[in-house]
């Protein structure tokens, strides 16, 4: 199951505070960044928020050349992560 299917789920589930834990994934590709964007998206225009937890030093390293770090919020601490929401 892809990211934005999982999510797509928890939206229709009724979730809207969604916190995506990244922590086992070491390589993202061109298209795990789309996928990433298009979830983040998907997420804002059903009224939900999304964050990143737990990004591996490459990973960051890529949204930071991206620029997408200034779009995602991003987490080390899970509990951080969860109260960021409130």
């Amino acid at each position: 199951m892809s990211i934005r299917n999982a999510v797509l789920d928890l939206l229709k589930g009724g979730a809207k505070k969604i916190v995506l834990n990244l922590a086992d994934i070491t390589y993202i590709d061109s298209s795990g960044v789309g996928e990433l964007v298009s979830t983040y998206t998907t997420t804002v225009n059903k009224g939900g928020k999304l964050k990143l937890l737990k990004l591996s030093h490459k990973t960051r390293e890529l949204l930071t050349i991206t620029k997408l770090l200034t779009v995602f919020e991003v987490f080390d601490d899970e509990k951080a992560a969860v109260a960021s929401f409130k």
